[in-house]
């Protein structure tokens, strides 16, 4: 799979996108889930800001009414010694009042009782508390009751009155406010009217006291249904002695903002999708799917020479499309001229081949068959014996095998003569220099150039042991590897120095034309038969010997 994307540009191109994808997919659910979290506790914050703010409303509006409760029954001590009639308790509390009630309108009624819960004095409104709400407090209370007379609930606040010293104090009766509940409505209203919210104020009854809603919520909605709603924060809290406050705060409502983002968000992912696959659709169309068509035409140019793309674009694509063709037709030109120059050169020059492998051929013989006679006279004019019979025999099998039509031969037979050329050797030298051969069976088929390895063998013979005192051995080694032939012609003459080994090495790199039949001779035939595919390296050390190595193709077309 991988290779197959490494083959593709369309798939490779297709897998960015993906990744792009992956990593804007990510991104986007990570911004949505920042922003969901951001807004969830935004809108915690808010509720919980909101109870806060209406708990101390409801707080400072406590400690008016205690205010007004102090103001009112701040001069009066009930006790036994200081005893004031119902009348002009009466008298004496309703000018206070009257001041108390034009400040506060809320409060339509207030009532004095004893310690016994024995009215005493009733100003305002003449509303009675219900049963369950007749007893003492010794602290001060704020609660919601009902007054059935009118179907109305009023809230009662309740403030102890004591008499003595802070030390010695003893509960003397109570002070009862009663208050419409507009006030206290309006002070939670306008905490919350900002918002998109919902509060209601219940007492332990679980009496709906007040419900307000604010915003765009639905008016058939309770606050029970607010709360199993997830869109809304809940909180409550409970306020004196089981009047509870409750707030429900929507969370979309009051972040509008946000709402905004997470739909950018996913238009931004829809449109990045949409865009992204335009993308894919015009690459495979526009691009993939020409490059696809171009690469099927190359791979089918040669079978199809004379066919072409012919696109009718003008982009980068069609520019490329009819370069390609113009190329195409100016390739096929050439191939045509080529062939028609090769076919003039390949007659030439097989024409020239034959005329300097001749020529070759016509140094060669003259110039052995001068050596030979020459060996053949001294061993006459000092032996006189029936060797040179053998050697005139030999002699003929050389000259015989020298005639021959053929300009490649086998391994096997070019060693014969060497084997041939070596007994000549011998007599001339009585015996103090030997010529052997080491040759593998398998390359004795192999092909090999005529009268190749005879010079290279009579360099070393003339050159590097005629000179030497002692006895003297050149020893020829032919093996195989792969496809190739390694030969190694290797003497323990006198060697040659420096300059003349660089020399010798020159001639191999730069075979002079009018070398004779020495070495340049040997090079041109390598290079007319292999070209460049072969290698010849000579090392020589003084008194030590020389080793030629070459090593051929052990295959050639013969010329």
């Amino acid at each position: 799979m991988i290779q197959k994307i490494r083959n593709s540009l369309l798939l490779q191109f297709i897998c960015i996108v993906f990744a792009i994808l992956v990593v804007l997919t990510v991104t986007l659910y990570a911004s949505y889930l920042y922003v969901r979290q951001t807004t969830q506790n935004y809108t915690e914050t808010l509720a919980d800001s909101l109870l806060r703010q209406s708990d101390n409303a409801l707080s400072l509006y406590k400690e008016s009414l205690r205010y007004n409760a102090e103001s009112l029954c701040q001069f009066m001590i009930l006790d036994d010694t200081d005893i004031i009639s119902k009348d002009s308790l009466q008298a004496r509390l309703s000018s206070y009042f009257s001041q108390i009630a034009l400040k506060n309108r809320e409060i339509v009624s207030a009532v004095v009782y004893d310690q016994n819960m024995n009215i005493l004095v009733s100003l305002g409104k003449r509303v009675e508390l219900s049963k369950n709400q007749t007893y003492p407090r010794k602290e001060e209370d704020l609660n919601a009751y009902t007054y059935y007379d009118d179907g109305k609930y009023y809230y009662g606040y309740y403030y102890p009155i004591y008499s003595g010293s802070i030390n010695n104090s003893e509960h003397r009766g109570m002070c009862v406010f009663i208050l419409e509940p507009w006030k206290i409505n309006g002070t939670l209203h306008n905490i919350i009217n900002d918002y998109m919210a919902a509060m209601l104020l219940s007492d332990s009854n679980k009496l709906n006291l007040s419900f307000h809603t604010f915003g765009n919520i639905p008016a058939n909605l309770t606050m029970e249904d607010l709360k199993h709603d997830k869109d809304y924060v809940y909180r409550e809290g409970n306020w004196q002695n089981g009047v509870r406050m409750t707030v429900a705060v929507s969370i979309s409502g009051n972040t509008s903002g946000s709402s905004t983002i997470r739909k950018m968000i996913v238009l931004a992912s829809v449109l990045t999708s949409f865009f992204l696959a335009v993308m894919i659709f015009f690459s495979y169309f526009q691009m993939a799917r020409p490059i696809h068509a171009i690469d099927r035409f190359i791979d089918n140019s040669i079978e199809y020479p004379d066919k072409r793309l012919n696109l009718n674009r003008t982009d980068e694509i069609g520019t490329v499309a009819a370069s390609l063709d113009h190329m195409l037709d100016e390739n096929q030109r050439m191939i045509e001229e080529l062939k028609a120059g090769k076919i003039r050169l390949y007659e030439t020059e097989l024409a020239q081949q034959k005329m300097e492998i001749l020529a070759y051929r016509n140094q060669i013989n003259p110039h052995f068959l001068y050596n030979t006679l020459s060996c053949m006279r001294d061993m006459a004019l000092i032996n006189d014996q029936n060797d040179i019979a053998e050697m005139a025999m030999s002699l003929s099998d050389i000259f015989r095998y020298a005639v021959k039509a053929s300009n490649i031969v086998t391994v096997q037979d070019e060693v014969s003569y060497i084997a041939k050329y070596a007994l000549i050797i011998e007599y001339r030298f009585m015996g103090k220099i030997k010529i052997t051969t080491d040759v593998d069976n398998d390359v004795l088929d192999k092909p090999i150039i005529r009268f190749f390895l005879q010079p290279l063998v009579e360099n070393s013979v003339f050159h590097g042991l005629e000179r030497k005192m002692g006895p003297g051995f050149v020893c020829v080694r032919i093996t195989s590897s792969g496809e190739r032939l390694n030969i190694t012609i290797e003497d323990d003459g006198c060697g040659m120095d420096e300059e003349t080994l660089v020399g010798l090495k020159d001639q191999i790199i730069n075979p002079r034309e009018n070398g004779g039949i020495g070495l340049s001779n040997i090079v041109q035939r390598l290079h007319l038969f292999y070209n460049d595919d072969y290698t010849f390296d000579i090392d020589s050390v003084i008194d030590k010997g020389t080793v030629i190595r070459l090593s051929l193709p052990d295959h050639m077309r013969e010329t």
